[in-house]
């Protein structure tokens, strides 16, 4: 076999070994999405969703200077 026989060999080993990776990463995603329950929603009113991890950041009040 000369080189280029080789690289093209090596070229679609690669490609289609990736192709087969990828393609049994997105099936175990996929099991595994369905296997995770499903979280409840926070809601606080109808259409309104809070945040589920953040928490809103208020500043004190200050009292207004006088210049």
């Amino acid at each position: 076999m000369d080189l280029v026989s080789i690289l093209a060999t090596v070229i679609l080993v690669t490609t289609i070994g990736t192709t087969v990776v990828g393609v049994g990463a997105y099936a175990a995603f996929k099991l595994r999405d369905k296997r995770r329950p499903k979280a409840k929603k926070s809601t606080t009113g109808p259409g309104h969703e809070e945040p589920v991890f953040l928490k809103r950041y208020l500043p004190p009040a200050e009292p207004a200077k006088a210049e």
